[in-house]
C-alpha cells in the first residue's frame, strides 16, 4: 500500500489540464474574464456623445469604453462636476444611482488625456 503510482499520477494530471485548456478553446466566453463589465458599481467611464441642459436639469449620453453602450444619466443641480462641465467627445468617468429604471449622475469626472 504505497498509494497511487506516479506515472498514474502524472496521467490523470495532463489530463485534466488538456481538458481544460480545449474547454477554454471551444468557449471563450464562458471561461474568460468579463469583458463586458464597467469600471465598477454604479460607475461607468466614455465619452459624451450629446450633452443637454436647461436651467437646472438635463441629461449627459455617454458610450461606453468597455462595453460599446450608450448610457443616458440624468443631471439637476447636485450635480459634482469635476473640473468643469464637460464637452461633446470628451472622456468622463460618471458615478450615479438607479433611481427606478432611470440612471441618476451624482459625480461627473473629467478623465484628462493620456
Amino acid at each position: 500500500m504505497d498509494g497511487i503510482p506516479a506515472k498514474k499520477t502524472i496521467s490523470v494530471i495532463i489530463t485534466i489540464f488538456f481538458l481544460m485548456v480545449m474547454v477554454s478553446v471551444f468557449f471563450p466566453g464562458k471561461f474568460a474574464l468579463a469583458k463586458d463589465k464597467e469600471i465598477g458599481p454604479n460607475e461607468v467611464q466614455g465619452k459624451v456623445t450629446q450633452f443637454r441642459t436647461r436651467a437646472k436639469k438635463g441629461t449627459i449620453v455617454v458610450k461606453s469604453d468597455q462595453t460599446d453602450k450608450p448610457y443616458t444619466f440624468y443631471v439637476g443641480w447636485s450635480i459634482f462636476y469635476t473640473p468643469r462641465y464637460p464637452g461633446i467627445g470628451e472622456t468622463i468617468k460618471v458615478q450615479y444611482i438607479n433611481d427606478r429604471g432611470f440612471l441618476k449622475a451624482t459625480r461627473v469626472e473629467i478623465v484628462p488625456e493620456s
